[in-house]
Parts: C-alpha cells; sequence; structure tokens
C-alpha cells in the first residue's frame, strides 16, 4: 500500500508524538483516502505530495521522509515480504517479513490477480480508480533522486521506467488522473490519482515519452532500475548502496 501511496519503491516515514508536530501552513488542499481502518493516508490535492497522516488513536504522526532533505536516520526495513520484485535491498539494516517483533498490527494481504497477457504490464492506483497497462517494454528505468521528485512521491527517490508516449493505455479512470506542472520547470509534470493520491503514468507528447512511476506497477517487469540520476540532490538521510552507477546529474547521452 505505501508502495502504491507514493508511487515509489518504497515509503520512508518518521513517527512523531502529536504533541511534537504542527501544520505550519493552511490545509485547505489536504485530502485523505482511508486505505484500510487504521490509516487515512493524507495527500495534497493540488500537487499530489504524500503528506503527514496523524493518527489520532495513537497520537503519533506518520511524517513522510521524502519531504526532508535532512533528518534522522533509517532504522529498519519493514514490510519485507512484499517488496517490490524489482528492488534490491543493498545495506546493512534489519529486515522484517512484516512488523518488529511486539507490534501487534493488522498485516493486510497483497492484491491477488489473474495472470497477465504476455508482454502487458498492469498497473492501478491504490484505490483501484485508475487502472492502466504498459503495453510496451520499457527503453530505460531510472531511479531518480532530484529533489522535485522526492518531494511529489514523499519517498527516498522515485524509480521511473520510460517508453513512448503510446506505450501506456488507461484502462479505467482516466478522468481521476490529475496533473501538476511545476511553474518554473520546463517539463516536470506531477500525475496523481485524484482520490487516493497514488503517483501515476505521465503522458509527455512533447518529447513522445510516459514515465511510468513503477509503484504503481500490479506485475513484475523482469527487470529494475539501471543507474542513480540527480544524487547532488539526494536526501541526506539515505545512503546509496550496490553496485548501480550513481551519477550527480543527467549523464550525457
Amino acid at each position: 500500500m505505501c508502495r502504491k501511496a507514493h508511487g515509489a519503491a518504497f515509503g520512508t516515514y518518521y513517527l512523531v508524538k502529536a504533541e511534537n508536530f504542527d501544520w505550519t501552513g493552511t490545509l485547505d488542499t489536504l485530502v485523505t483516502y482511508c486505505s484500510s481502518p487504521e490509516v487515512d493516508r493524507a495527500f495534497c490535492g493540488e500537487c499530489g505530495s504524500v503528506v503527514p497522516n496523524p493518527d489520532k488513536e495513537n497520537k503519533i504522526v506518520y511524517v513522510p521522509a521524502g519531504s526532508h532533505a535532512d533528518g534522522p536516520p533509517v532504522e529498519a526495513h519493514i514490510m519485507v515480504g512484499s517488496k517490490a520484485p524489482w528492488y534490491e535491498i543493498t545495506d546493512d539494516l534489519a529486515q522484517y517479513d512484516t512488523y518488529p517483533p511486539g507490534e501487534n498490527l493488522t498485516v493486510y494481504p497483497n492484491k491477488t490477480l489473474l495472470p497477465a497477457k504476455e508482454g502487458i504490464l498492469r498497473g492501478s492506483c491504490l484505490c483501484g480508480a485508475v487502472e492502466f497497462q504498459v503495453v510496451e517494454p520499457f527503453k530505460v528505468i531510472h531511479n531518480c533522486h532530484c529533489s522535485r521528485c522526492r518531494r511529489a512521491r514523499a519517498a527516498a527517490f522515485t524509480t521511473n521506467g520510460f517508453v513512448s508516449s503510446s506505450g501506456v493505455q488507461f484502462v479505467k479512470g482516466i478522468e481521476h488522473v490529475s496533473l501538476y506542472k511545476l511553474p518554473e520547470a520546463k517539463y516536470f509534470t506531477h500525475a496523481f490519482c485524484d482520490v487516493c493520491g497514488s503517483g501515476m503514468p505521465r503522458v509527455d507528447e512533447q518529447r513522445k515519452i510516459t514515465a511510468v512511476p513503477l509503484g504503481a506497477l500490479d506485475d513484475d517487469p523482469g527487470s529494475g532500475p539501471v543507474d542513480h540520476l540527480f544524487t547532488a540532490n539526494k536526501a541526506h538521510w539515505f545512503e546509496i548502496h550496490g553496485d548501480l552507477p550513481v551519477f550527480e546529474g543527467m549523464p550525457a547521452g
């Protein structure tokens, strides 16, 4: 659920006591989606960014770390039994298939799907209002650490696969896909479901490409990212491990 909500490989959250948290701006654009009986996920209805989720029952706030360049280091990986098949954990942090011992929280089953047609990758948002198909192979898949992607997804980084502008077909709910064009950006536009805030494919007719957030996929693409881009802007609390090439910006060519 976190992966779909963020449209990223995973979500990273700080747990803060409610007494230590304050909103500093207006809440006019705040939208919530009840993803489970315990959680109302919050996002900005204007730009789609995931924002903090107050848990009134337990008097804590779940703060998405991707909204911050600075912050305390990550302590562990949870729900590893449901991790994306295309994402490899390469650090030495503790891993738990569900929750750490002693945390008696509800674990919900993964979405069950019928086998996909050959050459088709299915995807959807968290609430199910939007469904799409990727109908051609990805040309390339990047991990992007730029501040725009990080804030839009409120995650450590985003992972996008790229196909042509006709490489994605919306099967259901295209009317629920909202677009936010950053005013000062030449191209950057965030696509998201207006019901649950999940990151969605963004068709760029000008450049004849479609950026597909891999966190929205329901099927295994069979391959993963080939590099890390724009690491000069990466979150300070996130450490890059593994053997993928690392580029401070966009590599030439």
